[in-house]
């Protein structure tokens, strides 16, 4: 039996956290023996095929491409109609890691960010120099970097599937912290703070030099949360997370009152227009 190179590279991306697919083509139960046929698909259109039939192998790749983007996306039998009348049974096996909340800022209302984001089931980090407020006590569950802003780039890796969330409470740090995560691959990066103090902190930003395209901004969020009338620490992270959620699910949040449908299933991460907000 050759090497399973489709298989091999799935269990790659699932360890290192990457959204990716698998689709394997079901043998009937009498067949004795037989090579896997696969295709492999990662979120950057990375594609291994071990299907000898180019034919077959596009509509399995065509039918994973569309199952990768959907944000529910589950484990599923799919038959695949082919040119010759025949129809072929495949599996197709889709993995999202777990949604990333990374909070820059280890002050008194980033503890209940922290807490309610691991409740929710987000692999939650902390960054914060200071290690007398960055510790085990105050966030539990969560990991911990200690590093200045200028070792950012040494210690912290921010993918497709963290969420930002800036607090530091400290007008150069969350400069820097803004800096290094538009700059990343995070499809959203909330800044807490009124919009007065961010048009200050852009405008410091121009003046020395710092600028964003376009893209950058559309995924920055300030001021953060949803609008909730949220006043205690507790209430705010529980908008900020809210709008977490909505964002990751391609929502735009709000109430459910007399809405037809509940549920909605967007291409993952689709980010609502209108995005930089105050």
């Amino acid at each position: 039996m050759h090497k399973d190179k489709a298989y091999d590279s799935w269990l790659e991306a699932v360890r290192n956290n990457r959204s990716c697919g698998l689709a394997t083509v079901l043998h009937g139960e009498d067949a004795e023996s037989f090579e896997p046929a696969r295709v492999f698909l990662d979120e950057d259109g990375g594609l291994v095929s071990t299907i000898d039939d180019q034919t077959l192998a596009g509509a399995v790749h065509t039918r994973l491409k569309e199952k990768l983007v959907e944000d529910n996306a589950k484990g599923e039998i799919v038959k695949i109609a082919l040119e010759d009348g025949g129809v072929v049974s495949i599996f197709v096996d889709i993995h999202h890691p777990p949604v990333q909340v990374m909070i820059f800022g280890a002050g008194h209302d980033a503890v209940p960010v922290a807490k309610y984001s691991i409740s929710l089931g987000f692999d939650t980090t902390v960054v914060d120099a200071r290690e007398t407020f960055n510790n085990e006590k105050r966030f539990p569950s969560s990991e911990r970097i200690i590093a200045q802003p200028k070792f950012y780039g040494e210690h912290i890796n921010i993918t497709k599937n963290t969420f930002v969330v800036i607090m530091n409470h400290h007008m150069e740090k969350d400069k820097e912290s803004l800096v290094f995560a538009l700059q990343s691959e995070a499809p959203y990066v909330g800044v807490l703070g009124p919009r007065s103090r961010r048009e200050k902190m852009m405008d410091q930003l121009h003046e020395e030099g710092v600028s964003f395209s376009e893209f950058e901004l559309s995924r920055m969020h300030n001021p953060i949360g949803l609008d909730i009338g949220a006043e205690s620490s507790e209430e705010i992270a529980i908008s900020i997370l809210s709008e977490i959620i909505a964002l990751s699910k391609g929502h735009r949040g709000g109430f459910l009152h007399d809405k037809n449908s509940i549920h909605k299933y967007p291409t993952r991460y689709e980010m609502p227009a209108g995005s930089v907000n105050g």
